[in-house]
């Protein structure tokens, strides 16, 4: 665009601007440097010339010459730029003007054969700076700048030699004041002005055209030139390049815009492949639409493409799943499920980085090999995820996942799993019933059946805390023995109760419609449980009359049955236990009631009472643990003791632990006020439950137990040296002890 708004008029309008400005301030910096500078100087020599004069004047004075001095300064107000040069007494007048003054002198003068004094004109002065010089006694130099003069007034101070005469009254007798023209320094300044002018003028049209042919051909002439350029490109040719070698912004603004016109070729390049892409992308979509697999692709961002199968859609119930990660499609929960979401990042990760990294290798730790999923409240799916890489021009383009729906399979697996594992438990079951007989199954069934029949009449008492107390206590010896007999069935239907029971006990769960309906529900697994026991042991008694006399002694097998349980449960918590069972009793009168407070008992001190090998190393104690269990009898009485060589009861911690949960006050107790809070309902030295102990039932269950009995519990305890717990119930003479 041409005129105004051209930058070439815009570019020499500003270089204009500025030269103009530039001059104009120069000249106006230099000029007035230059007059202060003579101004200045012009003071100092003024200074100096009235001390000079001053002094001369003074000098003469004393020597008696007045006429002299009156005839010196008559002189100097002949030289060129003096204006006045006056001697005015400190009441503003002239000096030798008055008659009596000029009188006295000439007397004296008239005495001494000197020269009478002429008298000068009288004036008066009062001004602004004279009165100045009065009160600060300095001199004063004024400058007006309008009729460019200077005056200057200097004070004639009473010198010694002059107080024979006049006194010593007076500091000063009076003002020296003369006023000079100044007209030669402001030509001096204008004429050193306009020379000035002309120097920066030519100077400037100098650095002006200069600067203009520099601009047109190193900016102006290439920009039109790009501009030419952008104008053929816009047309439609884009095979057409700025040429221009410069290493310089214009350098780059063109190589900008060859780039620019390069980026529009490839895309106009792209847009016909894209063309082409579309045509196939179509017939991709066809298929997808009707494949019956989940598939998908990732690209590099490890994203969702547009190309996903239909199938995938349906078996995941989501839509529209363009754009996601695979994390997000997967996992929609982040916070629930970011364990998983962290996982699956990784393992795509090293997937796409990873490039020379065995592709086996890196499956064996695919995340999603038979994930479970939960979709919404009712639908759960099994899936598995292969991963494919494409590669193309070595380059790894993108992955396509392949998922396949082994929700069925799974199940069947697992249900076949079931049944073989049921299968096996059945065979177990009978080869303990061929070798304990059906009694200890019976006794058991009746338990279970007293116990979970209870709970089924009382669904809606479990706000009952007294209940609630029983109700745990019950479960947990039908655990204990279940454990014991190996039911695990049982044993894990009876703990999912005892998880329920502990919510509702901590207040972590309400009593509600919902706890009412789990319970059923779980109570109804346990009397399948019961049933199919039931059923084993009516098909037993069909294939085994007459065999009763075969069986081992019930003590016998509760001797073999616990020490299996002491092995499992030390296996479980990786602790070397070795288990002692000493009597000297052919057989134990009353141990099915007894048997319960034994288990429980020989649990805690597996899992609370025993350290593990580091611990017990670590304590300077054999890696192995001693675990006894003595039946004796004594006058009336059984006496059972369970002894461990363990950590023994850590009073300390016992007490706090029962502050905090308040079942003690603050303050000192004695050891058996302490120990008593082992035994009360809920109360556990560990804050977190295992399947073996934890819930703060067993010691509970042990004493309700033990006062039916109308027996009593002792306990014996040394800090690092370990517990043992004496059970006394009254002795019931020859009866046969049968198991459970």
């Amino acid at each position: 665009m041409k005129g105004r708004n051209s930058i070439q008029f815009r570019i020499i309008t500003g270089l204009l601007l500025i030269l103009l400005l530039s001059v104009g301030v120069s000249i106006y910096l230099t000029t007035a440097n230059q007059k202060s500078n003579l101004l200045d100087a012009s003071q100092r020599t003024l200074a100096v010339n009235n001390e000079m004069l001053n002094t001369t004047i003074r000098n003469i004075m004393l020597s008696g010459e007045a006429p002299i001095a009156n005839r010196t300064m008559e002189d100097f107000r002949k030289i060129t730029g003096f204006l006045e040069f006056e001697l005015y007494r400190t009441d503003g007048s002239t000096a030798f003007n008055d008659y009596d003054t000029l009188n006295f002198v000439n007397d004296y003068q008239s005495m001494v054969m000197f020269d009478q004094t002429p008298r000068v004109e009288g004036r008066s002065i009062d001004t602004e700076d004279f009165q100045q010089v009065l009160m600060n006694k300095t001199p004063v130099i004024s400058l007006n700048e309008d009729t460019r003069e200077m005056e200057y007034y200097f004070p004639i101070l009473n010198f010694a030699e002059c107080r024979v005469c006049h006194g010593d009254d007076e500091f000063i007798r009076g003002v020296s004041h003369f006023r000079i023209s100044l007209d030669s320094i402001y030509d001096q300044v204008r004429r050193a002005g306009v020379l000035m002018a002309v120097y920066f003028v030519s100077v400037g049209v100098i650095l002006f055209t200069w600067i203009l042919l520099l601009m047109h051909r190193t900016i102006i002439k290439p920009v039109l030139d790009i501009g030419e350029t952008v104008n053929i490109a816009a047309t439609g040719n884009l095979d057409i390049q700025v040429d221009l070698d410069r290493n310089d912004e214009v350098g780059e603004l063109a190589g900008r815009v060859n780039h620019m016109i390069s980026g529009l070729r490839e895309r106009r390049d792209l847009e016909l492949q894209n063309k082409v892409i579309e045509t196939r992308l179509e017939e991709n979509r066809k298929y997808l639409d009707h494949i019956k697999e989940g598939l998908l692709l990732l690209n590099s961002e490890r994203r969702i493409t547009g190309q996903y199968s239909v199938f995938l859609t349906k078996l995941f119930m989501r839509e529209d799943i363009a754009g996601l990660s695979l994390a997000d499609f997967i996992y929609p929960d982040a916070e629930r499920f970011a364990d998983e979401r962290r996982d699956l990042d990784g393992f795509l990760e090293m997937l796409f980085t990873n490039k020379t990294a065995d592709m086996d290798m890196i499956m064996s730790i695919n995340p999603l090999n038979e994930a479970v999923l939960q979709l919404d409240q009712d639908n759960e799916i099994i899936i598995r995820a292969d991963f494919l890489r494409i590669v193309e021009n070595g380059e790894m383009e993108n992955v396509m996942v392949i998922f396949e729906n082994l929700t069925d399979i799974v199940h069947s697996r697992h249900e076949l799993e079931e049944e073989r594992q049921r299968r096996e438990s059945e065979l177990e079951q009978i080869a303990t019933v061929l070798k304990m007989g059906p009694k200890v199954f019976e006794g058991f069934i009746e338990e279970g059946e007293r116990a979970f029949g209870s709970l089924r009449g009382n669904l809606t008492n479990f706000s009952d805390k007294e209940f609630i107390s029983e109700a745990f206590r019950s479960v947990h010896s039908v655990k204990g023995t279940a454990r014991y007999l190996d039911f695990p069935g049982v044993e894990e239907h009876c703990h999912q109760l005892e998880n329920l029971f502990a919510e509702v006990r901590d207040g972590s769960r309400k009593v509600d419609k919902s706890l009412e309906e789990t319970v059923a529900g779980t109570l109804d697994s346990l009397d399948d449980e019961l049933v199919l026991i039931r059923k084993l042991i009516d098909r037993f008694k069909e294939f085994s009359v007459g065999s009763e006399s075969t069986q081992v002694s019930p003590f016998n097998v509760f001797g073999e049955r616990i020490n299996d349980m002491v092995k499992d449960i030390s296996n479980e918590l990786d602790k070397d236990v070795v288990f002692n069972l000493e009597t000297d009793l052919e057989s134990v009168p009353g141990l099915p009631e007894i048997q319960p407070s034994i288990f429980h008992l020989i649990r805690n001190a597996l899992d609370h009472g025993l350290e593990d090998i580091y611990e017990r190393l670590a304590a300077g104690k054999p890696s192995e643990s001693q675990l006894s269990l003595r039946f004796i009898h004594e006058d009336n009485w059984l006496k059972i003791e369970v002894e461990d060589d363990g950590r023994g009861l850590d009073m300390p911690a016992l007490e706090k632990k029962g502050v905090e949960m308040g079942l003690l006050k603050p303050g000192v107790h004695l050891p058996s006020q302490i120990v008593n809070v082992l035994f009360r309902p809920g109360f556990s030295s560990r804050d977190e439950a295992t399947s073996i102990s934890g819930r703060g039932v067993g010691l509970d269950a042990v004493k309700e137990d033990i006062k039916k009995m109308g027996g009593r519990i002792n306990i014996r305890t040394s800090r690092g040296k370990g517990t043992t717990f004496v059970l006394l119930v009254p002795w019931k003479g020859d009866e046969e002890g049968v198991l459970v």
